[in-house]
């Protein structure tokens, strides 16, 4: 009995994650139906993916519960109100925007051409780079492992395929409305203004991606035997080869269509339907949108929902645990600052606190603290100024993109040294450059975006 439970948990945890997204739909759509009741399905799949989460992520999780549950006694105790739905509901719409998007992935993934050869030198550089950001706006983390392992079918990653994933992937956190970054900047600057965002945040993953190209292409060829880059900390070895070497993956025009189609559709269902936040339109679209074209595909929509229920939905346990507890601690923050009165050194949120966000955000994320976390927090810090959500909204994505790149402990250098071997730390010195000079551009964009908006 004991033993058939510990294999039908995975199933039965991915029912519970689509009964919680189907649950916020139909409150979204105006249905009766409390939120709370889809946070309590989260709360009991991660109970049931907890086993199987790794030691680190547990205990990054009961940390965060820990400070978060604390804060809120503390809170109490000066006076404070506390609400069982709330604490049920925390970040639930953004769980559910993240299983939304994975109906994507039954969908939009990049052309199998394992038997074509893979191009070479600086257009390969472009275009996987290209790749790997269009296929990750849209497909997340997926994406790194389907063009990762095309590119490590026969050879180690070497350094300048590693940076080229991580940098290319991180970027469309800035812009990219199925990305995790935007679903948690939206949750707490609901009101910010997207088209106003994107005038400042795309032009931002632009210059991260010429950026990347650039310090890569400008790399002199080197004699073989000098040709390897080591770690001491590690005793890893990287090949380290110059441009010419590079051996990429390819993008096609077609490629395109699917990430241009999503963009254009979220566009104007938010202005037809203003009320509705971009957030919820995404749960509501992704999942309608991939079930279509597998009708049009002439697949089944049952089997497509039972693969994504019996495989893609229980691996989102880190997701699952992180996300509550930080809800959590969102939460405790919040109630205890409220409710001990305590003031910010700023009189109200402009460019200079903006940017002191932002700078604090990546130094947290340097150290292993996921940029939830560090959102979570400012968000709660903030909120008592009524900071402008669009402002908000691209310092939290900026510190997000910015911080995932380079700290040692974020989830995608996590999950790439599991799966490649790549160091964690090799790919934080590896980005410390690309770190520093885009962090002024991303200063910058601050100060343009708080001029354009009156701040």
């Amino acid at each position: 009995m004991l033993a058939y439970f510990f294999i039908a948990r995975r199933p039965l945890a991915g029912l519970l994650i689509l009964l919680g997204m189907l649950l916020v739909s139909a409150n979204l759509m105006g249905l009766p139906i409390a939120v709370s009741g889809a946070g309590l399905a989260y709360w009991l799949a991660a109970a049931l993916l907890w086993p199987g989460l790794s030691s680190r992520n547990r205990l990054q999780a009961g940390l965060l519960l820990l400070v978060g549950v604390s804060c809120l006694m503390v809170s109490i105790g000066l006076g404070g109100e506390f609400e069982w739905s709330r604490l049920l509901s925390s970040n639930v719409s953004i769980l559910s925007m993240l299983v939304a998007v994975s109906f994507l992935s039954l969908v939009s993934r990049p052309a199998n051409e394992q038997d074509k050869p893979l191009p070479q030198g600086r257009g390969a550089l472009a275009s996987t780079l290209a790749a790997i950001h269009v296929f990750g706006a849209v497909i997340n983390l997926s994406s790194v492992f389907i063009i990762g392992d095309r590119l490590a079918q026969r050879v180690r990653l070497s350094r300048e395929q590693s940076i080229v994933l991580v940098r290319g992937f991180s970027a469309a956190a800035l812009w990219s409305p199925f990305f995790a970054a935007m679903g948690v900047a939206l949750s707490v600057a609901p009101n910010a203004k997207l088209t106003q965002l994107w005038l400042v945040s795309i032009p931002l993953a632009g210059l991260a991606l010429g950026l990347t190209y650039w310090q890569l292409a400008r790399q002199p060829k080197t004699d073989a035997s000098l040709a390897i880059e080591s770690e001491p900390s590690s005793n890893h070895t990287y090949p380290k080869a110059p441009v010419a070497d590079f051996v990429g993956y390819p993008l096609h025009l077609s490629a395109l269509l699917l990430p241009s189609l999503l963009a254009i559709s979220v566009l104007l269902l938010h202005k037809l339907l203003p009320d509705l936040s971009i957030l919820a339109i995404i749960t509501l679209l992704a999942p309608l949108f991939s079930l279509s074209l597998v009708l049009l595909k002439r697949g089944s929509p049952y089997s497509a929902i039972k693969q994504l229920v019996n495989g893609r939905l229980p691996q989102m346990g880190n997701e699952l645990a992180l996300f509550l507890a930080a809800g959590i601690l969102a939460y405790g923050l919040e109630s205890v600052l409220l409710s001990a009165n305590w003031q910010l050194p700023f009189s109200h949120f402009g460019p200079l606190a903006a940017s002191v966000t932002y700078v604090c955000t990546v130094l947290l994320a340097l150290l292993g603290i996921h940029p939830i976390v560090c959102i979570a927090l400012a968000a709660s810090l903030w909120s008592p100024l009524n900071p402008d959500h669009t402002l908000l909204s691209l310092v939290f994505l900026s510190s997000w993109a910015l911080g995932t790149a380079t700290g040692p402990l974020s989830g995608i250098n996590l999950a790439f040294q599991g799966r490649y071997g790549v160091d964690s730390f090799a790919l934080m010195r590896w980005n410390l450059s690309y770190l520093g000079l885009m962090s002024l551009l991303v200063i910058a964009g601050i100060y343009l975006l708080a001029a354009q908006l009156g701040i």
